[in-house]
């Protein structure tokens, strides 16, 4: 059976996403098609024209579409590669992260797509469908109360936090997660099956600490860390958490050799600026 709720915690406030009752759906569905309707009235254009605008408006064109077809064809004969197996582990683990990097490269040449696709009338109508959804599914725990009056004071509120973590709440609630989708990729069933990564599909040593690609020691937030947990740089120095170096200050010399004294230096600017 689908959940059908979901529960989590707001700034001390416990919440439910709730999953939407036929009536909110049927609603919803009235919300899309009044969005729709307007975004053709206004001009947008439909999803159905959206390649011709890409090429229009020199985003996409052969050369790419064609590389991007040969990336796909890259990643699918690699997927097979790591499911047959027969190969060195340590091929096997370059294998997946050479996956990972084809992907991320798909993406980042879908962005314009992405990025068009949100403006084209469908775009704008399933945004503003998912908005009733939200501002209708979150309740307080404690009394199933609306949090949102309406889709008004959701759109009101919708730079808030609470905003966003609802939306994220509910989606995974509703579709699969980034993070489930995440793990049911072949490269990471790859990484985890093997110890290269941890449930997040963060890699890993063999000691179980997080590391780049290169096995260089990282924290939860990417940045490099000695054996004991402290900030370096990418050479290994330490830092500070701004990324400032740690180091021992040595005062800097004049032209013979002797230590400068700062507070000189600070009487020579003076009398430079008074000039």
């Amino acid at each position: 059976m689908s959940q059908d709720k979901k529960e989590f915690k707001f700034n001390e406030v416990e919440f439910f996403v709730v999953r939407p009752s036929l009536n909110t759906l049927n609603e919803a569905s009235k919300v899309y098609n009044k969005t729709f309707s307007q975004a053709i009235g206004a001009g947008a254009i439909v999803r159905e024209r959206l390649d011709d605008v890409l090429r229009e408006q020199g985003l996409w064109n052969d050369e790419k579409d064609a590389a991007y077809k040969m990336l796909r064809k890259e990643i699918l004969e690699a997927e097979l590669k790591l499911k047959k197996g027969g190969i060195r582990l340590a091929e096997g683990r370059q294998l997946a992260l050479d996956i990972k990097h084809k992907r991320n490269k798909m993406v980042e040449m879908l962005i314009s797509r992405t990025n068009l696709d949100s403006n084209t009338a469908e775009g704008q109508a399933d945004n503003m469908r998912f908005n009733y959804l939200v501002s209708a599914c979150l309740v307080y725990k404690d009394s199933s109360r609306s949090y949102y009056s309406n889709l008004e004071d959701y759109l009101n509120k919708s730079t808030e936090p609470l905003a966003n973590e609802a939306a994220r709440q509910l989606y995974a609630l509703l579709y699969r997660s980034d993070d489930d989708l995440d793990s049911s990729l072949t490269e990471n069933k790859f990484l985890r099956r093997f110890q290269f990564a941890d449930e997040k599909n963060r890699l890993i040593n063999e000691d179980g600490h997080l590391i780049d690609e290169d096995g260089r020691l990282i924290d939860e937030n990417g940045r490099f860390v000695d054996k004991d947990g402290n900030f370096i740089d990418i050479e290994g120095n330490p830092v500070t958490a701004d990324g400032e170096y740690l180091v021992d200050e040595l005062p800097f010399l004049d032209d013979n050799g002797q230590p400068i004294v700062e507070s000189k230096i600070e009487s020579e600017e003076k009398t430079d600026k008074k000039k």
